[in-house]
């Protein structure tokens, strides 16, 4: 029984691990930016990324980031964002939007 319990909550954090890095790492981001010179609006409130809002698209771009899309609020304005973080979950970039809409995850 407990090794069984041992298995079920490891087989849950590798992801969600990930995750929640993710949207820290995605929360930083957003603070660090200056609102004008950003892609976000501005005036809509402060940006918050929903909880367990990213996903990993299994996707990379061209320099081997890999893809995320996630969620954040401008105050009760939900928006789609993309987000390419390095090989330790770090938001190198992100960018209003959904381009993953057409694309199904390998």
């Amino acid at each position: 029984m407990t090794l069984a319990i041992a298995v079920v909550l490891l087989a849950g954090c590798g992801g969600g691990d990930d995750r929640a890095k993710v949207e820290a790492s995605l929360q930083r981001y957003l603070v660090s930016l200056v609102p004008e010179d950003g892609p976000f609006p501005i005036g809509a409130g402060p940006a918050r990324v929903k909880d367990d809002a990213c996903k990993d698209r299994h996707m990379e771009d061209g320099k081997g980031y890999a893809l995320w899309a996630c969620v954040v609020k401008f105050g009760a304005y939900p928006m789609p964002v993309v987000v390419a973080v390095d090989d330790d979950t770090e938001v190198v970039t992100a960018l209003p939007g959904n381009l993953f809409k057409q694309f199904k995850p390998k």
